[in-house]
């Protein structure tokens, strides 16, 4: 079903990756960064996204703070953090709606997350004036508080916009605000399920038991903790769940069937440790947290392990 996807370049030299089987779970827009790289080192890339990208129902909350950003009165903010290229695109597109110029948006200073996130924002014409060297929120708290001492401007009563996922996590709002600064966190995006028990599904849960993924990628806390809804409901459904203990449908023995018969590769500590949260096994994990982090790390750990065989 999924050969399609088999690498052709024709790579000459064997790889750690050749041939093997490689679940991509980000969304569908993004899935193909992640899926060409691996494809161009030999693996067999499979896209399965759990997620999806959703803008705000209602934009009244997230239109009124993009206006902000524009305004040359007393309540301008300081600061706009942008945690991820989703939010990046939706408030930069937002901000064309509503018949502002993005590369215009120069006064307010600009923190992204990591680099891919400030290569998105490259794309309006704008360059972040912050970027971490930790790619997380931790990171970005740690850098703005840095910034504020070098510039000797005090983070507090700094005003900060974070536009970002709605489930993202409370730390880079928590710890800005108990430094004294000004934060409002603003909805940019939600992120919803999309994976299911279907065909495909039904597929890929068949892959799994058949030991026929080498490796599962996790690129956010969001793609595990939709990953394994999906797993629960997949294998609660499947007429075969009830056949044997092996394919039981019992939390403990979907979650061994994952950690028995695959690796799994996350592109961070907080991706890891929702993982582990939820019971899977983290066996790679990226040092540097980004795309090609996560691919050098899953070649890494490939060519070592190849090599102890």
């Amino acid at each position: 079903m999924f050969e399609s996807q088999q690498a052709t370049s024709g790579i000459q030299s064997a790889t750690p990756l050749q041939g093997k089987r490689v679940l991509v779970t980000r969304t569908r827009e993004q899935a193909s960064a992640l899926s060409e790289r691996l494809l161009a080192l030999g693996a067999t890339p499979i896209e399965f996204p759990t997620i999806r990208i959703v803008p705000p129902t209602d934009w009244t909350q997230l239109d009124a703070a993009l206006r902000r950003l524009y305004a040359v009165e007393y309540d301008a903010y300081d600061w706009l953090v942008l945690t991820s290229a989703n939010g990046v695109h939706i408030c930069m597109q937002r901000v064309r709606a509503l018949g502002y110029d993005p590369a215009a948006l120069r006064v307010v200073r600009i923190a992204t997350i990591g680099p891919a996130t400030a290569a998105a924002l490259e794309q309006y014409g704008l360059q972040a004036d912050l970027v971490p060297d930790d790619y997380i929120a931790e990171g970005v708290v740690r850098a703005l508080l840095a910034d504020a001492q070098r510039r000797d401007v005090p983070i507090k009563g700094q005003r900060i916009l974070l536009a970002r996922a709605a489930e993202a996590r409370k730390i880079l709002f928590t710890e800005l605000q108990e430094a004294g600064a000004l934060v409002d966190e603003v909805p940019a995006y939600y992120t919803h399920t999309v994976a299911s028990d279907d065909e495909r599904g039904q597929e890929i849960l068949r892959l799994l038991r058949e030991r026929q993924l080498a490796i599962i990628t996790f690129t956010s806390s969001s793609t595990v903790r939709n990953f394994v809804a999906w797993l629960h409901s997949c294998v609660a459904s499947d007429p075969a769940s009830s056949e044997s203990a092996e394919n039981a449908s019992d939390t403990t023995a979907i979650l061994a069937l994952v950690n028995q018969n695959t690796k799994l590769a996350s592109i961070g500590p907080i991706t890891s440790q929702t993982a582990r949260e939820l019971g899977l096994t983290v066996t790679i994990e990226a040092s540097e947290f980004t795309i090609e982090g996560l691919v050098n790390a899953i070649v890494n750990y490939e060519g070592d392990d190849d090599g102890h065989n």
